[in-house]
C-alpha cells in the first residue's frame, strides 16, 4: 500500500529547487528516482509538500539559483 509523505522544507532566504528523490534499494544505492521537484523563491515560511509511494529511503538534493545567498536550514519528513 502506497502512503502519504509530507515534507517541511525550512529555508532562510533560499532561492533554488529542492529535488525530492527515492529508493527501494539499500542506503549505498545507485538507483535513486525523482519524485518530485520544488521551486523555492525566498519563502519566509515553511513549504509543504504532499507525495505518496513505497520507499526504502528518501533523499533531498538541492540546487541554488543564480546569486543564491541563502540555505536549507532543515527538512522534516512525516511517513
Amino acid at each position: 500500500n502506497e502512503a502519504l509523505h509530507t515534507a517541511a522544507i525550512y529555508s532562510t532566504g533560499f532561492a533554488g529547487t529542492v529535488k525530492i528523490q527515492g529508493t527501494l534499494g539499500d542506503n549505498t544505492s545507485t538507483r535513486w528516482f525523482d519524485i518530485t521537484t520544488e521551486t523555492l523563491s525566498n519563502p519566509t515560511t515553511p513549504h509543504y509538500v504532499n507525495f505518496n509511494g513505497v520507499f526504502s529511503y528518501l533523499r533531498f538534493v538541492k540546487t541554488n539559483d543564480s546569486g543564491n545567498t541563502g540555505s536549507i536550514d532543515k527538512i522534516l519528513i512525516r511517513n
